[in-house]
């Protein structure tokens, strides 16, 4: 690999046009991060029955499981895709297999460090979107939201290797009462909440599903096309 921009001699961002669906060589490419499952009781308590938390993003059909987030992401990806110039898609729609795959599935090629692909998609990508909410299993997402700005050096403005505004975090939130158009945040964490301050992030909030397609394409159409 070549400061991540290539895995086994082919650029990133072919691997990825060719790995997503809807994705063409024209598009923009917008890399959308967020947790794949939700926050399941069960894996704690497997002998106790709990219920799912609620999340605007648990999945609705019958073909994917009740927490698997992912499915959900991947959905959204492809409602956004159709509405925009851009494509957008999740980690898992790559054809690149991580380390542990590689072990695991026993494949004859190197893979990549979850993390490394994590910075190679964003690298290849013209805009990069950060999805947190209250019931998910947010590490990864988390992980991923320090690892991507430090790459781009968003922390120092004048050496920064992107423009910051075509980053930005979506979190979950509940409209405030009275006539205004307010939020509050249901997800919190004091790192991701501060992101704004250490690398000039953006954050849009969202009450469910749509409100969040929503805030993505004018998140494509306003920064990531124009810039």
């Amino acid at each position: 690999m070549t400061g991540l921009r290539t895995y086994q001699d082919t650029p990133i961002r072919e691997i990825i046009v060719g790995s997503v669906p809807w994705a063409d060589a024209s598009d923009a490419l917008v890399f959308l991060m967020g947790p794949y499952r939700l926050l399941d009781p069960s894996y704690l308590y497997p002998d106790d029955e709990y219920p799912l938390p609620p999340d605007p993003l648990a999945p609705e059909s019958d073909d994917a499981a009740p927490d698997a987030i992912q499915a959900t992401l991947r959905s959204i990806c492809r409602a956004v895709s159709a509405e925009t110039q851009a494509a957008l898609f999740i980690a898992s729609d790559v054809e690149i297999p991580t380390k542990q795959e590689v072990t695991t599935e026993e494949l004859a090629e190197p893979g990549m460090a979850v993390i490394d692909q994590s910075v190679a998609f964003a690298t290849a990508s013209d805009g990069n979107a950060f999805v947190f909410t209250k019931a998910g299993l947010t590490t990864g997402a988390g992980a991923e939201a320090g690892a991507v700005p430090e790459h781009f050096s968003l922390r120092d403005t004048d050496a920064a290797r992107r423009d910051p505004r075509t980053f930005c975090i979506f979190s979950e939130a509940e409209r405030s009462g009275g006539g205004r158009k307010t939020y509050e945040p249901k997800f919190s964490s004091a790192s991701i909440d501060e992101m704004d301050d250490a690398y000039s992030l953006r954050f849009r909030y969202f009450v469910d599903r749509d409100e969040l397609e929503e805030k993505l394409i004018d998140f494509v159409e306003s920064y990531v096309i124009p810039l």
